[in-house]
């Protein structure tokens, strides 16, 4: 029986470093018939370059004069336009699979005649703060239903029903994503397979410049779902039900378990920050294509 094409996403933007492993790793899928389109925000490195030895590039995203805007939903809905396969896995440049991530997806959303996939990613990078992401990873990977858990793998079809991601919410979109899904009543399933996510050298600097950027879209996630108070306090509390349910690996390693909570406050302290700068100053995303 000829196998079904998934269609793989990826969003690019200076990636040079990286990206050639990380679309080796969908080369090296046993699941083999896939399709790989790289979303390319006009970069200025060598990323296009180098992406094209492996796949589709299109060159969309936002205004590079746009330095603080997240733009990468935007490229996924691109992505997965631009996609012709049953089924869409939208993936990050700094994430790599393992060599049966997409085999398994495939089987598991047949056999559940389910709508989507939850992979479960693993952290990891250098320096102690990345440590302290990979002990808060392993929490959230094993609670089987996490309020973290978004869904990667999806059916076109479904994708379509949804309209893809809600790109106005920038780093929300998955969260969003995730919440749709359930409340279309739509199956989920959580693979016992994970992928990989290279956090590199993880700073404190980088950790408050990602989460304050987060931070600007956030006051729209809370419109959004304003009379759904209990979801957003689910999705937004600091002391996460994965950290109760999971308390034995902090209690294993107690010295990246406090520096994961130091981590957690700093991040709502810049997502604060980001939400405050986004009420006095409105920004408009400026997206385009280039042929």
């Amino acid at each position: 029986m000829k196998q079904k094409l998934v269609s793989v996403a990826i969003p690019t933007f200076n990636n040079q470093d990286i990206i050639a492993e990380c679309l080796e790793s969908v080369k090296k899928q046993t699941y083999k018939n896939v399709e790989i389109i790289v979303v390319d925000g006009f970069s200025t490195d060598n990323t296009p370059k180098i992406a094209k030895k492996y796949g589709s590039v299109y060159s969309f995203g936002r205004d590079p004069k746009q330095k603080n805007i997240f733009a990468v939903p935007y490229q996924r809905n691109y992505g997965a336009k631009m996609a012709k396969g049953e089924y869409i896995y939208y993936m990050d440049s700094d994430m790599r699979l393992t060599p049966r991530v997409i085999e398994t997806c495939v089987k598991l959303i047949e056999k559940e005649k389910a709508d989507a996939v939850i992979v479960p990613e693993d952290a990891y990078g250098e320096g102690f703060w990345a440590k302290c992401r990979t002990l808060e990873k392993a929490c959230y990977n094993a609670t089987p239903n996490s309020n973290t858990d978004s869904a990667r793998f999806v059916r076109k079809t479904v994708w379509k029903k949804l309209n893809g991601l809600d790109a106005s919410l920038g780093g929300g979109d998955d969260w969003d994503f995730q919440h749709r899904l359930n409340l279309g009543g739509y199956k989920t399933v959580k693979s016992t397979v994970h992928a990989l996510h290279y956090d590199g050298h993880h700073t404190l600097d980088k950790i408050l410049r990602k989460e304050f950027v987060y931070g600007k879209n956030t006051f729209d996630y809370f419109r959004k779902y304003k009379d759904d108070k209990k979801y957003l306090f689910s999705q937004f509390s600091f002391l996460r039900k994965d950290f109760l349910l999971n308390y034995s690996k902090l209690l294993k390693d107690p010295v990246h378990a406090v520096g994961m909570f130091g981590m957690k406050i700093i991040e709502y302290s810049a997502v604060t920050a980001g939400m405050i700068y986004a009420f006095f100053n409105k920004e408009q995303v400026k997206i385009y294509e280039k042929s």
